[in-house]
């Protein structure tokens, strides 16, 4: 099988925007190939995480539940990359994910990713790029909540002084 349509999803990731086609193929030649039958899961919740998957082929569906219990659930496509936080750490599967069509998938595990941005100093670049994308947007939604927050404890205290 050609490694073309892997490299080419490859290169529109953040992740390895840095590197040149050669290291591209590496990379592509490197992650394990999976292919997965309608209705099976790729991973559960409180699984290993040891890697991510990108999507090749087919659809998925992330699945959860939130604060209070209810089901929630995520599509998932082609060039979509799913657990990409295991790879900066060993952590459990929050989600589970299942293949809702035939899903072919590229396997990137967590000691080829860092033995590669040990290797390529501006495949580091990108990715401590990225992190900081998501810490800054991480402190954007920490102060909307904080101001949301302040906003709620003025108004019970304007109604609680109403009642008094």
């Amino acid at each position: 099988m050609s490694l073309e349509p892997a490299i080419a999803m490859l290169k529109r990731l953040e992740l390895f925007s840095g590197l040149d086609p050669v290291r591209l193929e590496v990379v592509a030649f490197t992650c394990e190939r999976r292919e997965y039958a309608p209705g099976a899961t790729i991973f559960e919740a409180g699984d290993e995480a040891d890697c991510a998957y990108l999507i090749l082929d087919g659809e998925a569906a992330m699945l959860a539940r939130d604060e209070s219990g209810a089901a929630q659930a995520l599509r998932l496509d082609r060039g979509d990359l799913i657990g990409e936080t295991a790879l900066f750490e060993p952590r459990h599967r929050l989600t589970t994910v299942r293949a809702v069509s035939t899903l072919l998938t590229l396997r990137i595990g967590r000691g080829m990713f860092q033995r590669l941005i040990g290797e390529f100093p501006e495949m580091a670049g990108a990715v401590a790029s990225r992190l900081a994308g998501r810490l800054s947007a991480l402190g954007e939604e920490l102060s909307a909540l904080g101001d949301q927050l302040e906003t709620n404890t003025n108004k019970m205290k304007k109604s609680r002084g109403a009642d008094e």
